[in-house]
């Protein structure tokens, strides 16, 4: 990827009750099929084609420079060269869109701050935050740079360096509180697919889930998905019916729940990713107004209408002890690996979205060891909450998980 623009939600009970929105960013180059990304363009998801631009380096000469705790860095009046230097230069290399705030969040392939464009005022405004804590170290080997932004279901950004050592949470409220919380962990099932490979898993872009997670979709096609509070990545599939040449460089999340990807090189098309399958599909419509572009953004989550209200961030408690898959649930069954857990009786519950208890099944464990749990006829799609429970009667494992 290259770059994102934050999305911005609350909580899961505004979630459950606010529809997608259909705004969408991208980040593209200053004409289309450039690789200098200094421009930004609100798109329609649904064809991929241009409605306006937001910020263009030739056209945006006056804007003002604030800093996070609202002092005025300086007012602009710039030719192209020091305007693109002054906001995106060296390129954009994630960003994601704040509806709440009317924000478009980034930071620089070569800089180490948190930049917005405030959208909420008539005059063209860039915000920075110099943190520290933002600065994942030098930016000239590439393992450094953050090219992976979202706005999780907590309303929190999350920004995420090439390598994966490096996530960092950042709040959208007040003057942004920012918190490196390390590197990622590979999940036990990942093998030779690691979240840190440069070959497999660098660029590409990041969305959020409506039960908690973040989705990594490296530029090769290859997805994960992020537990935040755990740091475990989940290698979960990869993409399949793209072009030959078309390496994912954005993600967005569209009206509808599907997501968008497009490319840094191919500027035919974009695609349109089932989530349960992992198949890629063209959009219906193509044209000249379609861009490359290195990000996407949205403020729209994946499996938004799923959640429900009695499902919060506190019912998650996942472990490296135990691990669900698949998840989503696009067939009939879902394992549990019992991994790192002490031999004896555990009882594995299923409760939807209402309190009903689906799945009630006592399992014996040995030791390492996957458990199938097949789906009653009667249950539909949606979000469940599943927990492993001991012998003692204590809940040593709870997550969210979706059944397509």
């Amino acid at each position: 990827m290259k770059k994102v623009f934050l999305l911005s939600l609350v909580s899961i009970s505004m979630i459950s009750a606010q529809a997608q929105s259909k705004k969408a960013y991208a980040i593209t180059g200053d004409s289309k099929g450039s690789y200098n990304w200094v421009t930004v363009k609100e798109i329609d998801l649904s064809t991929g084609e241009v409605i306006r631009t937001v910020f263009d380096p030739v056209e945006n000469t006056n804007y003002k420079i604030r800093s996070v705790d609202g002092s005025i860095s300086g007012s602009v009046n710039a030719a192209r060269g020091s305007a693109s230097n002054i906001v995106t230069y060296s390129g954009v290399a994630a960003a994601a869109f704040d509806e709440k705030h009317n924000r478009l969040y980034f930071t620089n392939m070569r800089g180490s701050e948190l930049r917005y464009f405030d959208l909420s005022t008539n005059e063209l405004s860039i915000v920075t935050n110099d943190d520290p804590a933002f600065n994942t170290g030098e930016k000239v080997a590439e393992d450094n740079v953050i090219t992976r932004m979202a706005i999780g279901v907590d309303g929190n950004g999350y920004a995420l360096t090439n390598d994966g050592k490096n996530l960092i949470r950042f709040s959208t409220e007040g003057k942004s509180t920012i918190t490196k919380l390390g590197a990622l962990r590979d999940g036990s099932k990942n093998g030779n697919v690691s979240i840190h490979n440069q070959c497999s898993s660098w660029g590409g872009d990041m969305i959020a889930d409506a039960y908690g997670n973040l989705i990594v979709f490296s530029m090769r096609g290859h997805v994960f998905k992020v537990n935040p509070n755990s740091l475990v990545a989940d290698h979960v599939g990869t993409i399949s019916g793209l072009p030959a040449n078309f390496t994912i460089n954005g993600a967005a999340v569209d009206a509808n729940g599907d997501v968008v990807v497009s490319s840094a090189v191919a500027t035919e098309n974009y695609y349109k990713v089932n989530l349960g399958t992992f198949n890629a599909s063209a959009l219906a419509k193509t044209g000249e107004n379609v861009w490359n572009a290195s990000d996407l953004a949205s403020s729209n989550i994946a499996y938004r209408g799923g959640p429900s209200n009695s499902f919060t961030a506190n019912d998650v408690k996942g472990n490296d002890a135990i691990n669900i898959y698949p998840n989503p649930v696009a067939i009939k069954y879902f394992n549990v690996a019992f991994e790192k857990v002490t031999p004896g009786k555990y009882t594995i519950e299923l409760t939807d979205a209402s309190g009903r208890k689906v799945i009630n099944k006592v399992a014996e464990i040995s030791g390492v060891q996957n458990q199938k749990v097949d789906l009653p006829k009667s249950a539909s799609a949606g979000m469940y909450l599943i927990k492993v429970i001991n012998a003692d009667g204590k809940a040593i494992f709870t997550d969210k998980i979706v059944v397509q």
